[in-house]
């Protein structure tokens, strides 16, 4: 699959959770910056739906990034992407065609209102 390079036009970065020390030294757990790298970003779909007498949204978004050796060994599920101030669960992960050209990362957004 050929990707157009020139699509690649937005900044996303790729976190993962776990331990870390703060300015002062403290160890504090959440979410650290681990890559960052040129993204094509498209949604895929809206949603709202009621849950529990309230009203949940749900965004879905696709990330598409060059494969390359080292993201193929850090990208797993357990991770985020940070993208325009918001951030989304990775759901999947798919190398294009196996063809080891595009990764293609469906996320969800998290805390949307």
């Amino acid at each position: 699959m050929a990707v157009n390079i020139g699509s690649l036009d937005k900044r996303i970065t790729f976190l993962q959770y776990g331990n870390t020390t703060n300015d002062e030294g403290f160890e504090i757990d959440g979410w650290t910056p681990v890559a960052t790298v040129w993204a094509a970003v498209k949604t895929l779909q809206g949603r709202e739906y009621i849950a529990a007498a309230t009203i949940q949204a749900e965004r879905t978004t696709r990330f598409i990034i060059r494969y390359s050796k080292r993201m193929k060994s850090l990208l797993n599920n357990k991770m985020r992407v940070r993208y325009d101030g918001r951030e989304f669960e990775i759901k999947s992960i798919i190398n294009d065609n196996e063809a080891n050209v595009t990764f293609t990362i469906i996320g969800e957004e998290v805390n949307v209102k």
